[in-house]
């Protein structure tokens, strides 16, 4: 769940100076961040990059800078989109093209569904193809979950695949495998390795020189070595990720300063005809709002990418020549900071408006004795966005929410909350005691939760599949007469995702999480597991879960 609506309105656009965006970046840091962790900020200012940066790259280095390299994850998926749409100008292929005309024959059976799959489903997200391969887990190590899936175990994958596998052909469904799949199609269509491709194409006529594609540990520059920050997840030092034979869906390596004269290029007059081209063409809405690897809106283009350490943002207009890009060596907040302090006289429920200028939206705050905090916009359908950091003290209350980017600060007086609400901009915002929940809120909920949940609350959690690979956690709430629940895989990303519905019958949980077309079922046994499949794509997985009763973490 987002609150969509609340982020349309505070994020309307407005004049920035790179004093804005310093002020920007030290927010951010000190309120989303450990110590030992960094932001680069980059914003193109009439039509020249402007940087902002705060935090290290690594416990006791150097502080972050423009210069400083990231893992840029699935931002990766626009430049090999963009080598795409290079060979198509050339006229080494075409969009229409089947997978078909540029594999070896042995990658493929003779039934494949694969035949039917074109270069333009690859990049759009539309062949059918799982988002990641089915034996992906099989030999992995969870901190570098991709290094061992090599060629030839790609071309097994392959292989395997049958039509069971292919549910969501035609819809758009998000795969790594597919873009790494594309990215693999591109050295075959060219006769060179992806990263000389990209090298030739895009870094060099760019002057992109702190940019690399990370497939092995021995592929990291000894000169751009200094440079390269350490990655986090929940305030904690994690492995690069290496990408072996998909390294087309995100194993490039970036600087603040290559990735704003990427964005640049579509208008720059130095950038080669060809490659201005190559640009125009990916940004190209081929299907809906798809285009080659980006996705395209009314503000332009945008795509964000993550790693097991680094979370990546990049947005680029090229009608107004304006563009945006945030790197972060983090992934997440830790659970340790969650809360501090004593916050049993804010203990309860407390409700305001926040008057955007625009319209006024009714916010709600549950406060517990151990200082989690969840938020609800009773305008926006009262799903709750749990506080990933909260502190109180001397009367004062600073809570923060990754996921939205905002924060609220506020000092208690007496059955009052007054402060400020930041999200891009600040707005006063003044809560007050309630003594139960709205009404509205308990119908909201209520819709999406059937059963009673008071002896399924806390944490559930347990390893897709048996193994150590990804992890899941379902966090489930009784919240009055009904609840809430919500998932988190925080191998895959920090936030929580809403589950939609949750029905508790007898000793039977079924839960759906519609943003990502999942199933779960599954029996409370004797023992107290959850003991049920987990579906997301045409083959159940099992997932066994066990309760606790604080959040837990990675088994070492």
């Amino acid at each position: 769940m987002r609150f969509t609506i609340l982020l349309a309105l505070l994020c309307a656009p407005a004049v920035l100076h790179a004093s804005d965006l310093e002020e920007e970046a030290v927010a951010y840091h000190r309120n989303f961040q450990t110590e030992d962790e960094g932001v680069v900020l980059g914003r193109l200012l009439d039509g020249e990059p402007i940087f902002a940066a705060a935090g290290r790259l690594r416990t006791d280095g150097p502080s972050v800078d423009p210069d400083t390299l990231f893992e840029i994850g699935s931002i990766t998926k626009v430049f090999t989109a963009t080598l795409l749409a290079d060979a198509v100008l050339k006229g080494q292929a075409t969009l229409e093209d089947p997978v078909t005309r540029f594999l070896p024959a042995d990658w493929l059976t003779a039934d494949s569904p694969l035949q039917k799959v074109t270069l333009l489903d690859l990049t759009t997200h539309t062949s059918g193809l799982l988002r990641l391969p089915k034996d992906l887990a099989s030999g992995a190590d969870p901190a570098d979950p991709y290094a061992h899936f090599t060629v030839e175990r790609l071309r097994a994958s392959l292989r395997s695949l049958t039509e069971e596998d292919f549910e969501t052909r035609g819809t758009f469904a998000y795969s790594n495998l597919g873009v790494g799949l594309l990215g693999v199609l591109l050295e075959k269509i060219s006769g060179k390795p992806y990263e000389s491709l990209l090298a030739e194409t895009i870094l060099a006529p760019l002057g992109m020189t702190s940019t690399f594609v990370q497939r092995a540990p021995d592929d990291l520059p000894v000169a751009l070595a200094p440079r390269f920050a350490t990655g986090h997840s929940g305030g904690k030092p994690v492995s690069h990720w290496h990408l072996a034979s998909l390294s087309g869906a995100g194993a490039i390596v970036s600087s603040a300063r290559d990735l704003m004269q990427f964005a640049r290029a579509r208008w720059a007059e130095e950038t080669p005809d060809s490659l201005r081209e190559a640009m125009a063409l990916a940004a190209r809405p081929q299907r809906g709002d798809l285009g080659l690897g980006w996705f395209v809106g009314k503000d332009g283009l945008s795509h964000d990418g993550g790693t097991g350490g680094f979370r990546s943002e990049l947005r680029i207009d090229p009608a107004r020549k304006s563009a945006s890009l945030k790197l972060v060596n983090s992934a997440g907040p830790t659970d340790e900071a969650a809360a501090q302090g004593d916050f049993h006289s804010l203990s309860g429920i407390w409700e305001g408006s926040l008057d955007t200028g625009v319209g006024k939206l009714r916010l709600l705050f549950r406060i517990a004795d151990s200082g989690r905090i969840v938020l609800h916009s009773l305008d926006q359908g009262g799903g709750g966005i749990p506080a990933s950091k909260s502190v109180f003290g001397e009367r004062t209350l600073t809570t923060v929410f990754s996921e939205l980017g905002g924060s609220f600060q506020a000092t208690l007086e007496g059955d009052a909350l007054d402060g400020i609400w930041n999200q891009v901009k600040p707005i006063p915002l003044s809560l007050t005691r309630r003594a139960d929940l709205p009404e509205e809120l308990t119908k909201a909920l209520s819709k999406r939760v059937t059963g009673e949940m008071t002896s399924l609350t806390g944490y559930w959690s347990g390893y897709l599949g048996g193994n150590r690979v990804l992890l899941h956690i379902l966090e489930i709430e009784a919240i009055g007469e009904t609840g809430e629940a919500r998932i988190y895989s925080p191998d895959q990303s920090p936030g929580a995702i809403a589950v939609s519905s949750l029905v508790h019958e007898g000793e039977t949980v079924t839960l759906g999480v519609d943003s990502i077309n999942a199933t779960y079922r599954a029996t409370l046994t004797p023992e107290g597991l959850l003991k049920g499949s987990w579906q997301q794509g045409p083959a159940p997985i099992p997932l066994e879960l066990r309760l606790s009763r604080d959040r837990p973490h990675r088994e070492p």
